[in-house]
């Protein structure tokens, strides 16, 4: 059983690392969409008049809300994770014990084909396939009892469609940003 406690903590270890440097990233991506919607709702309150101008602030502001909350709520969905990360163990541990195919994928997600240098050691998990995450989640879904790791796979599968959504509303808002203050200085 040593090697089922070995893998399960190494599993828990991967997930919520990721959630770590996640929860970073979504920061700043909050951020940067806050900075650049917020300069661009205030050019158009600025460039816009009348019914356009009333149009745009609660059209603007709808926009603004969901591209600063996307990595909002990937952040905190990743720190959920975080915070059950004793508990993500024991489902993973009953998840692999009762079911090969189950252990086949922990397996292909966790494993580590050579050894690495430190320095490349910290940065591996950031080149994940999204897809070993899809498959363990598909497993752990089918198990049914399980109470924590499919939530903690949700937040990390669905980690870059949200933060897609945030660059999204970056590229809209740097684009109307652009055409507002054509608008305000014309």
């Amino acid at each position: 059983m040593a090697d089922v406690d070995e893998l399960s903590r190494r599993t828990a270890t991967l997930v919520t690392a990721l959630a770590r440097k996640g929860m970073r990233l979504a920061t700043g991506v909050a951020l940067v969409v806050l900075f650049i919607g917020g300069l661009s709702y205030l050019t158009g309150l600025a460039g816009l008049d009348g019914s356009a101008r009333k149009l745009w602030t609660v059209l603007g502001l709808g926009m603004l809300v969901v591209a600063v909350g996307a990595p909002l709520l990937a952040r905190w969905r990743l720190s959920s994770v975080i915070r059950r990360g004793n508990a993500l163990v024991g489902d993973i541990r009953t998840l692999i014990s009762r079911d090969a195919d189950a252990q086949r994928v922990v397996i292909e997600t966790v494993a580590v084909e050579e050894p690495q240098p430190g320095e490349l050691r910290d940065l591996r998990p950031v080149v994940y396939d999204s897809r070993q995450f899809d498959r363990l989640r598909t497993v752990s879904i089918k198990a049914g009892d399980l109470r924590e790791l499919p939530g903690a796979l949700r937040a990390v599968t669905t980690f870059p469609a949200l933060l897609g959504i945030a660059l999204l509303g970056v590229v809209v808002f740097g684009v109307l940003g652009f055409l507002f203050f054509i608008a305000w200085v014309v």
